[in-house]
C-alpha cells in the first residue's frame, strides 16, 4: 500500500483521541472492542494501570530487573496502552517534533536530505515516533525486542500504513552486536528501564558516526507506583545524563526548555572529552541545577506528580 494513495489512513497511523486509540488497539491486537475500551479508559484515569496489570500477571518485583520483568517485556501488552496514551499528550509529541526540526537542520548543514540519513529508533515501543518521522520523509530503522507483543503490534501498524520496508526498516540486532553506523540515534525514556544503562550509552556512541546526533530523554530516579519497570539500580544517575554521554565523547549541543531536557541532543566528537567539557556543562545553570539537586530529585518528582501540583502546573 502506498500511503500517498490513502491519505485517510495516514491520519489513523498515530491516533490521539480516545476512540481512535481504542480502534487501533482493537485492529492490531485482535482484542475485543469492549475489553480494549475498558483498558484504555483505565489507563486514562490511572496512568500506568496496564503495565501494573502486567507486573501482577508476571510476578514482577517493582523496580528490579530479572527474568520475570524480561518476560513482561516479551509477552505483556501493557506498554501498548501506556505508550499510545502517553504519546497522545501534546507535550510528549513535542519531543519528536523538536527532534525532527534538529534532524532537518543537521541534514541541511551536511548538505543531505532527511531521507538520506541513517536514523536508529532505539526502543520505540509501539512505533509512534518512527511513524511520525517516516511520514515526514525520514527513513528510520526501528529497534524493539523482536517477537514481543509490542514489536508485533508496531510492525502491523507499519505495514498497514504502507511504511514497513520502505521508510521504516527493521533493526533487530542488539546494540552490542550492531556494526552499522548511524547519523542519528533516537531513544526516549529507555535508559531507566535497562539494567546496564552505561553500557547502552557506550553502544550508542559506538554506532554513531563522528558528528552524528543522539536525541535522548530519561526518567532516572522516578520510582513511583505508576512506573514499576523503572529500575532502582539506575536511580543514582538522576541528573547525570549529560556527564554520562560526555564521557563517551558525546557533547551536549542542545536541549529543549519547553519540557526541560526532553529531549537532550548530544553530538559525537572525534576528540575525547576533557575537563573543559565538564566545566562547560557545570556552567550551564540548568544542567548544574539538575545535577546538584540529585539528593532531592525523588522528593521533587513525587511532589510534582501529586494532583494539586500537577493540575496547577498545567494552568
Amino acid at each position: 500500500m502506498n500511503p500517498k494513495e490513502h491519505p485517510n489512513r495516514l491520519d489513523d497511523c498515530n491516533p490521539t483521541t480516545f476512540h481512535a486509540i481504542v480502534s487501533t488497539i482493537t485492529e492490531f491486537t485482535g482484542m475485543p472492542h469492549a475489553e480494549a475500551e475498558a483498558r484504555v479508559w483505565n489507563e486514562v484515569i490511572e496512568p500506568g494501570w496496564n503495565v501494573r496489570r502486567d507486573v501482577a500477571r508476571f510476578g514482577v518485583t517493582p523496580f528490579h530487573f530479572d527474568d520475570h520483568m524480561a518476560r513482561l517485556y516479551g509477552e505483556g501488552d501493557g506498554f501498548i496502552f501506556d505508550s499510545l496514551l502517553f504519546w497522545a499528550r501534546p507535550i510528549r509529541q513535542s519531543w519528536i517534533r523538536h527532534t525532527l526540526d534538529r534532524i532537518q537542520t543537521h541534514a541541511e548543514r551536511t548538505h543531505r536530505q532527511g531521507g538520506d540519513l541513517r536514523v536508529l529508533m532505539f526502543g520505540d515501543g509501539p512505533g509512534n515516533d518512527s511513524l511520525f518521522l517516516a511520514r515526514r520523509g525520514v527513513t528510520v530503522h526501528y529497534h524493539e525486542i523482536p517477537g514481543s507483543r509490542t514489536y508485533d503490534f508496531a510492525v502491523a501498524r507499519f505495514r498497514r500504513c504502507g511504511l514497513w520496508g520502505t521508510r521504516i526498516l527493521p533493526a533487530e540486532s542488539p546494540l552490542s552486536q550492531m556494526t552499522e553506523q548511524y547519523d542519528v540515534v533516537v531513544s526516549f525514556e529507555v535508559l531507566e528501564h535497562l539494567p546496564e544503562p552505561l553500557a547502552q550509552i557506550v553502544q550508542i556512541s559506538s554506532i554513531l558516526k563522528t558528528g552524528g546526533l543522539a536525541f535522548v530523554t530519561d526518567d532516572f530516579g522516578d520510582l513511583t507506583p505508576a512506573l514499576p519497570t523503572h529500575l532502582r539500580s539506575s536511580a543514582r544517575y538522576l541528573g547525570a545524563t549529560p556527564f554520562l554521554f560526555m564521557r563517551q565523547g558525546m557533547r551536549l549541543t542542545w536541549y529543549s526548555t519547553e519540557e526541560l531536557f526532553k529531549p537532550y541532543e548530544f553530538t559525537k566528537s572525534e576528540f575525547a572529552s576533557t575537563w573543559r567539557d565538564r566545566l562547560s556543562l557545570m556552567r550551564d545553570r540548568n544542567v548544574r541545577g539538575h545535577y546538584l539537586s540529585r539528593p532531592f530529585g525523588r522528593l521533587s518528582r513525587f511532589i510534582a506528580k501529586l494532583p494539586y501540583f500537577r493540575f496547577s502546573k498545567g494552568r
